[in-house]
């Protein structure tokens, strides 16, 4: 172990500051409602609506990339907790997020420090510096929580590896499983890979068998949909992967995939640190040699080096196994291959930190540029992000706007509301006009569907919708438009649903994101124009 005098370069207390101004502008960059909120969040809470209101167990999740298939329940479990605690909040699960992958830098910090302290100072400041760290932490989604159990799942690894007992063993076996419920496509290397360094390292089949076992528990939920569905998933996920459902795309030649999953995992390094890619690359590059110098050196004990082969082989291990997808890689699978990147980093510095003088100075450095370029990027992307108000119509802040909007207009009556979106399905303001509306103006519209008419698109809806005003002829209705890019034409055929009203004036709440206040027409008014 290194003694805590060796470390002084890297000290606790600039663990510390990265910690607090990282924090600080990851809750800038959301400040005043300031991230997207998407048909995907907006479809999330009204799941997690139904399942805490409705007191409602769920055994499934969030939608995949095969329509279809859906993952574990783990993630709408895991958001549902700031759901609770504020109200339904959006913004306090974002923070949720942002504090989650904040506590596990401070986690595998905690893990490291026991071995190595410059190993554990070394890979907290990537982390809470990291591109992958900020970018996840702009707003919530099941992808973007797979850093954070990247960080917790190498670090369960790690712990598991030194001391060996069975609490660790089960832990890191629940830890794999759950990864698996946030993101599939990513989640699933993580049980084969701690199995086969568990084997390498000559853990008992008894103790393999406890981390299967730990692992299959977190499958059960989803086990249970699927004999009660008639393995419905499972037949299309086959499907998809057999490339005769069109979900996944075509396959791809093997000269494609190579090309593809280069620019892949060259993204995904660049999503390891703000240095440019141009200065990556090489130290990555240097960090594979140093791995095989420490090989023919045989310094396995040494901690930075387990690390270091440890991220270094999970990174290997990703690239065949993608290389075997014939499909393209949709870019929100390989967000958690950013971690494994920056951990080999930290380990390659951490080593090297121990060969000397010069070892030394060119880990600081590259911590002193890590910083730099941080520090950067950020501050000034914030003196423009927090005075230029986001022109984003899938802004939760403009989202709002609009239906502070129809409130003010409506003025205490009656309402009905309609929104086109480009994804058809209202997820957004579903959710908002039920949890923002009400909470703040204390009814809710008598109708808000994408169009009259239509079916009931959302389970038990109207259990939700207690405080409505019946609406008369004398009362308002609104329409709340997304621009849909080069479809307009489909926004103008939607729009001629609603020719019998009449216009009475329409608000531009941001480029792209209109509010238009109709009514019944008369003799003196106009009818709308489809």
């Amino acid at each position: 172990m290194i003694k805590s005098k060796e470390s002084g370069h890297f000290s606790f207390y600039l663990v510390a500051l990265v910690f607090v101004i990282s924090t600080v502008i990851k809750l800038l960059y959301i400040s005043g409602n300031n991230f997207a909120f998407t048909p995907d969040q907006g479809r999330d809470l009204i799941d997690i609506r139904q399942m805490v209101v409705t007191h409602t167990p769920r055994l499934v999740g969030p939608t995949t990339s095969v329509n279809g298939v859906l993952l574990g329940p783990f993630y709408y479990y895991f958001i549902a907790i700031p759901f609770i605690l504020f109200g339904g909040s959006p913004a306090a699960i974002v923070i949720w997020q942002i504090a989650w992958f904040q506590m596990a830098a401070l986690f595998i910090w905690y893990i490291l420090r026991k071995k190595n302290l410059i190993l554990a100072n070394l890979t907290a400041i990537l982390l809470l510096f990291s591109p992958v760290g900020f970018y996840t932490g702009r707003y919530f989604w099941n992808a973007n929580v797979m850093p954070i159990f990247t960080v917790i799942f190498f670090a369960c690894l790690l712990d598991t590896l030194w001391y060996r007992d069975n609490f660790r063993l089960i832990f890191l076996g629940l830890v794999a499983g759950i990864s698996l419920q946030i993101e599939a496509a990513f989640g699933i290397l993580f049980f084969p890979f701690a199995f086969l360094i568990l084997l390498l390292n000559k853990f008992s089949p008894k103790d393999l068998l406890k981390l299967s076992l730990a692992f299959g528990v977190t499958l059960l939920p989803q086990a249970l949909f699927e004999f009660r569905h008639g393995f419905l998933m499972t037949k299309t996920l086959i499907a998809g992967l057999s490339g005769s459902s069109a979900d996944l795309g075509e396959k791809l030649p093997l000269a494609v995939r190579l090309t593809e999953r280069y620019r892949t995992f060259q993204t995904a390094f660049l999503q390891s640190n703000h240095i440019g890619f141009g200065y990556l690359g090489p130290i990555f590059l240097a960090g594979f040699g140093y791995m095989l110098y420490s090989l023919v050196k045989s310094r396995k004990a040494r901690p930075e080096n387990l690390v270091n082969y440890l991220s270094g082989g999970f990174m290997i291990l990703a690239f065949v196994f993608y290389l075997s997808f014939p499909q393209h890689l949709k870019h929100w699978y390989t967000f958690g291959l950013s971690v494994s990147g920056l951990l080999f980093l930290a380990s390659s510095f951490a080593g090297l930190y121990q060969e000397g003088r010069v070892g030394r100075l060119l880990t600081w450095t590259f911590i002193s540029a890590t910083l730099y370029f941080t520090l950067l990027a950020h501050f000034s992307y914030l003196g423009e992000y927090l005075i230029t108000k986001s022109s984003d119509p899938s802004n939760l802040a403009n989202q709002l706007i609009a239906i502070d909007r129809v409130y003010q207009e409506a003025d205490g009556r009656a309402f009905r509301v309609y929104n086109y979106v480009p994804s058809v399905y209202d997820y957004t303001y579903q959710y908002l006009f039920w949890w923002y509306g009400t909470k703040k103006y204390g009814y809710q519209p008598d109708e808000i569907f994408y169009l009259p008419g239509q079916p009931e698109y959302l389970a038990n809806n109207q259990v939700f919708w207690s405080k409505k005003k019946l609406f008369t002829k004398k009362d308002f209705t609104f329409l709340i438009v997304q621009e849909d890019g080069e479809h307009q034409d489909r926004v103008f055929a939607w729009e001629g649903n609603f020719t019998k009203l009449c216009p009475v004036r329409s608000f531009t709440i941001s480029p792209g994101l209109t509010v238009s206040k109709l009514e019944t027409c008369s003799k003196n008014t106009t009818r709308a124009k489809p």
